[in-house]
């Protein structure tokens, strides 16, 4: 009786869950015309002729970015850099990382484990495994990386058992390296062959080699 409606409630957290996502589409499919003929340029002067209300509207990319995963994070902290300049725009980004990762992992906490598990069978398991006996050193390896999705594995985290404290600091101080790197970026995006360009760009790849290194050291030992 107690597993039935336990089910029940699981999926009526999924269906809600569904229909949010549902709505969103509905919207993007509704004003796609319009979407598709939107420039980057654009987005960039709208909001930085906002004046003090530009840094919100910057933090309110994060708090829908969860809920449209396509949104890639590096673009999203590059024009950081070009709108806000690299000091300000590493203190906005880190704060947008935040919330957008509180959004996702508190998203799949609502959802719970069961459905998840039950979907992805041991590949989920053997996450969470990892996680609850290494969770801050693996976040943190995982978020190293400049390729990696940020929000996927943000509501991978969590269906897992890792803690939320352990779960945002070792994702901020994951993604700092390359924040810095994507707001000197942004600042000097139109200067390509400067050093300020170049720079980052290497950091960014030999950040990419060593965490790729590291966890395959690991793999070995396991």
């Amino acid at each position: 009786m107690i597993g039935r409606e336990k089910n029940k409630y699981i999926k009526l957290k999924f269906c809600i869950f569904l229909v949010l996502i549902g709505l969103a589409l509905f919207v993007l499919f509704e004003n796609r015309h319009a979407i598709m003929n939107i420039k980057i340029e654009q987005v960039l002067n709208f909001i930085e002729k906002r004046g003090t209300f530009s840094s919100l509207i910057y933090l309110g990319i994060y708090v829908i970015k969860p809920f449209f995963l396509i949104i890639p994070t590096n673009i999203i902290a590059i024009a950081g850099g070009m709108m806000f300049g690299p000091v300000k725009g590493f203190i906005l980004t880190m704060i947008g990382f935040f919330i957008t990762g509180t959004i996702a992992f508190f998203i799949s906490r609502l959802l719970g484990r069961d459905f998840v598990e039950g979907l992805l069978g041991k590949r989920m398991l053997r996450l969470d495994e990892n996680l609850e006996h290494n969770g801050f050193k693996i976040l943190f390896l995982l978020r190293l990386p400049p390729i990696l999705p940020y929000d996927p594995l943000s509501y991978a985290c969590g269906f897992t058992k890792v803690s939320y404290r352990s779960f945002i600091i070792a994702s901020l101080l994951g993604v700092m390296p390359e924040t810095i790197c994507y707001s000197i970026l942004g600042k000097n995006f139109d200067k390509p062959f400067s050093p300020e360009f170049i720079i980052p760009i290497i950091i960014l790849i030999l950040g990419l080699l060593f965490s790729k290194k590291i966890m395959n050291k690991r793999k070995k030992i396991d």
